[in-house]
């Protein structure tokens, strides 16, 4: 099987497969778990071939599988594996249990399932292979097994050994000392093979020029009169390339150069080229009009075969800082001068436009994905489509930008992504593709009722019309009795759709068409409605089938009684959902189902790692529960979290629900002011899902439980403590006075695998040092208006982000927002631990009940969720906030009066503790037009504003306090 490409995440791993186990008898002997390592000597060099690669098999070394020590009984981890760069290993496990058994491989964002086989022994053997082992590679790889009677998980931590030396650095240049010579350096270990690549003239195939020196990793080139020199670095680590920089001054003034980049540190070198008809000409540097010094060029200069003069000049400085920035000039006396701009950045950088682009294109129609951009030092990248990753070819452009194209996609419709990265950036865009298609149509009839179904994209549209009874010409349009049936859409997919016409006795015996119809084209069915033939009674036995008939109709009846009761019952749906817009407004967009997708076992936790603790909400669907987690964030630390559940006599489409949640959650990606999920048990037991803990509950209450507490100005408060707290300030000069803060988000990090940045101290002591000043903040047990506006900011935060994320969260209220340390906020959605039958303030509507006070006029009367609702609730959470947790329009009674009043445009009066601004926040957010509601960001701009304006007015407060 050939290996994977390499991507984002994605490894060249060789994964060798079997057949699916059958067997059922194992060996008592035996260890039910064996981890093994063996170590490949290979005689071939090439990577990435199929199995049958020529390999020499060392004897397998034993890595002692042992339970981890907080297990019960699942979790195995091998011993350490450390290997040199470049060796080829397997991994391979050995499970002695009887039965069939699945697995699946996880590595970093990878995943693959596997199909083991036999071994002599009757035992189940799962391997992995991974040829020509890179950095990249090193890390934990986990192994799911699922068997009859128990699960397992494996973990291997490979390393290779002296990592550090390993490397494959880009060439560099040097002048040699008392020679004019250049001599093209790789500092890289295994040892490189340095060549020199020259080019007669651009856009020419390239050759290694073999009258070269080579010394060790060096190599010296004295003939450097080419148009296009470029020096290249070999290793089993890959090659890399470095250009020699030149100006030509014999190419067309008018030609733009590209600008150079450098970062502080590196070399610089730059050649100016100039070709005359005799030597009477010199070239000379400048830069930014002031000559370059002494020692900082030299001169080459050569006849060619047409006795024409070649000079080059050459600018060097072996280590650039911030003042080499600038335009380097070179003249000459018989030339035009030419200058090239050279910048130095203290890192590299990728520029490029990220914002996602959707594509619609014909089933046939020639296209390709493609991205511009600018980047120091050059990228390495990747296209992925579907958990696959293909190779990517970069092209440079005469502007200094480059362009990477993608034309495989087999005009498969879905979201294809752009990963790109160098040694100091990294960059992603993401792509929608949708393929227009011609709808087709399928049809069926019954006695009453005839049906068809399409699926196209664009969304088709229905027509229904009935032909001459003796020609099958179908021209009379039929428009009574006709029920189109709300589409759905398969995720990038196409739509389907269906009409349903119901037989009237004017239509029985004649020919009718269905038609879906779209941009693309019009596809049809024509139907026969025979005429009811009469039925076949027994004179007889008329009594005994009025009998049965009439049996048959009260069972039917009742069924559809007891149906209709079971249906009309409140049943669990997660509130928060992800949307898919579908058409020019933002009330024509389908939910995206979930379950479609595959749920990713890296997000799986072993249940016995947790120690439940006291129930923290519970409701008609389940509740939520405190514990504390072993090992979730960390081997070897326990932290307190949420967990979520269903209660015990849930049935299959609850579970199905959580379970599509569950996936949201996984593709939501995390955010300081979002509940964040952890992680999920999933497998044998229960469904759990683990969020975050916030200590301090939910906002309405923490909101009413502050009340005696709350001052307008921080002049009260020095009043009240009389300055008794102003030592804790002397004690850490760096850090902020209490109620000032920043709030720090980080958007699309995955809380299992993130990369987290260098830091002057470590993660204990940043930790610490942040509880430390957080609680002597939380001490004062005050709460300030700067709060209030602080906790609206991260609210508008947190749906900024599940904006940007296309979610909508349909509950947003103060007892949906939950506090923890530091009066951080996260939007949480824990509904099903929500006593929703006895809590009044949600209202019986129709089959379910709803948050009435918090829903927007579309929302309520419609049944229309969009963000723009979530605007308006956010502008109920807002009044919420300023009051201290009053209950929104207080004394009045949801009834008739209340839906009159809202249709009218009614608004609540301003809230005591918010100002003006704030008031003309809440008003916009409650226009009856959804379009001239604010978005998210804008909100998020707006209050930030608010919040440092509050901020720089309470640190002169203080200053005038301390004073």
């Amino acid at each position: 099987m050939p290996a994977l490409a390499r991507g984002g995440g994605r490894l060249p791993l060789l994964v060798v497969f079997s057949a699916m186990i059958f067997g059922t008898i194992t060996n008592q002997d035996l260890p039910v778990i064996k981890c093994v390592l063996i170590n490949h000597k290979n005689n071939d060099s090439s990577v990435g071939k199929s199995s049958s690669y020529p390999m020499v098999m060392e004897s397998p070394e034993d890595l002692g599988c042992a339970l981890r020590p907080q297990s019960a009984g699942t979790v195995y981890e091998a011993a350490a594996v450390e290997v040199e760069a470049s060796a080829s290993i397997t991994l391979q496990v050995l499970v002695n249990t009887p039965g069939n058994i699945s697995c699946l491989w996880v590595f970093k964002h990878s995943s693959l399932h596997c199909q083991p086989h036999f071994d002599l022994q009757n035992r189940g053997v799962v391997s992995m292979v991974i040829l020509k082992m890179t950095e990249t590679q090193a890390g934990e790889y986990l192994l799911f097994i699922q068997s009859e009677a128990t699960n397992y998980t494996i973990l291997f931590t490979v390393s290779i050994r002296n990592t550090l030396l390993y490397t494959l650095r880009r060439p560099y240049f040097r002048k040699m000392e008392n020679q004019d010579a250049l001599v093209c350096i790789s500092e890289s270990v295994p040892e490189p093979t340095v060549e020199w690549v020259l080019c007669d003239s651009q856009g020419e195939s390239c050759k290694e020029e073999s009258p070269a020196v080579v010394k060790k990793e060096e190599k010296v080139l004295h003939e450097l009169f080419g148009t296009d020199i470029r020096c290249c670095a070999r290793n089993e680590l890959g090659r890399e390339c470095t250009r020699l920089f030149t100006i030509d001054l014999n190419r067309s003034p008018q030609t733009t150069l590209p600008q150079l980049f450098l970062k502080v540190g590196e070399p610089l070198w730059i050649r100016c080229k100039a070709v005359h008809v005799n030597y009477e000409f010199g070239l000379t540097w400048e830069l930014e009009d002031k000559a370059l010094q002494e020692g900082s060029y030299f001169e080459m200069s050569t006849y060619s075969t047409n006795r024409t003069m070649i000079r080059i000049l050459f600018a060097f400085v072996s280590s650039v800082g911030r003042n080499d920035t600038g335009y380097y000039t070179c003249s000459s006396s018989k030339h035009p001068s030419q200058s090239a701009l050279v910048t130095i950045v203290e890192k590299g950088f990728i520029n490029a436009t990220n914002s996602s682009e959707d594509y619609d294109i014909d089933q046939y129609e020639e296209f390709c994905f493609s991205v511009r951009f600018k980047a120091y030092p050059q990228i390495r990248c990747t296209w992925t489509f579907s958990r696959k990753s293909f190779p990517c070819e970069q092209k440079g452009l005469n502007d200094g930008y480059s362009i990477s194209k993608f034309c495989n996609h087999k005009h498969q419709p879905g979201e294809y992504i752009f990963h790109a990265e160098n040694d100091d950036a990294q960059f992603t865009k993401m792509f929608t593709l949708n393929v227009r298609r011609k709808p087709q149509v399928l049809a069926e009839a019954s006695e009453s009722q005839a049906s068809c179904s399409s699926d196209g994209y664009p969304l088709p549209s229905w027509t229904w019309k009935k032909c001459s009874d003796k020609s099958p010409n179908c021209t009379e349009e039929i428009t009574e009795g006709v029920w189109n049936r709300r589409a759905n859409r398969k995720v990038f997919g196409q739509w389907v759709s269906s009409s349903t016409l119901n037989v009237s006795e004017a239509l029985r015996g004649f020919l009718v068409k269905c038609c879906a119809y779209n941009s693309l084209g019009t596809s049809c069915e024509t139907i026969l409605l025979n005429s009811p033939g009469p039925f076949p009674f027994i004179q007889d036995n008329i009594s005994f089938y009025a009998t049965i008939g009439f049996c048959l109709l009260f069972i039917v009846v009742l069924t559809m009684l007891i149906c209709h009761k079971y249906k009309k019952q409140f049943r669990y749906e997660s509130q928060m959902q992800m949307v898919q817009v579908t058409g020019s407004s933002d009330n024509e967009y389908c939910y995206v189902d979930f379950r479609e997708y595959e749920y990713d076992l890296k997000w799986e936790f072993p249940r016995e790692n947790l120690e439940f603790g006291q129930v923290l909400g519970s409701g008609a669907f389940g509740k939520v529960m405190n514990a504390t987690a072993y090992g979730i964030s960390k081997t070897g630390v326990s932290i307190q979290v949420a967990v979520k559940m269903l209660k015990e006599k849930a049935d299959s489409s609850e579970r199905e629900a959580l379970m599509s949640e569950l996936k949201m959650m996984t593709q939501l990606g995390s955010h300081e002011n979002i509940v964040n999920l952890l992680g999920a048990c999933t497998l044998s037991g229960p469904i759990y899902l683990i969020f975050e803990y916030c200590c301090y509950g939910d906002l309405l209450n923490y909101l009413r439980s502050k009340r005696e507490k709350f001052h307008r100005t921080w002049t009260e408060i020095f009043k009240e403590h009389n300055f008794s707290f102003y030592p804790s300030f002397q004690s850490h000069p760096n850090s902020s006075m209490p109620g000032s803060r920043e709030v720090q988000i980080h958007q699309d990090s995955d809380p299992i695998s993130g990369l987290h940045g260098n830091s002057l101290h470590s993660e204990d002591e940043i930790e610490y040092e942040n509880q430390k000043r957080l609680e002597e903040e939380e001490d004062l047990n005050v709460l300030t208006f700067e709060d209030l506006l602080c906790f609206a900011y991260q609210v508008a935060k947190g749906m900024e982000f599940l904006e940007f994320k296309s979610c909508i969260h349909r509950d947003l209220a103060a007892r949906n927002v939950l506090v923890t340390h530091g009066k951080v906020v996260k939007i949480c959605d824990f509904g099903l631990a929500r006593d929703i039958m006895n809590d009044s303030n949600y209202v019986v509507r129709g089959n379910a009940r709803l948050p009435v006070k918090w829903m927007a006029p579309e929302s309520l009367f419609e049944g229309i969720y969009t963000i723009k609702s979530d605007v308006w609730s956010y502008g109920i959470l807002l009044w919420e906030i300023f009051s201290l947790g009053v209950n929104p329009y207080p004394g009045i009674p949801v009834d008739a009066n209340f839906y009159r009043l809202i249709r009218n445009g009614f608004k609540m009066d301003q809230p005591f503790y918010a100002t003006e601004e704030i008031y003309f926040i809440m008003q916009s957010c409650w226009a009856f037009d959804a379009r001239k509601r604010p978005s998210f960001p804008n909100l998020t701009s707006f209050l930030g504003c608010q919040l440092a304006d509050a901020e720089e007015a309470a640190f002169k407060t203080r200053e005038g306090g301390v004073a």
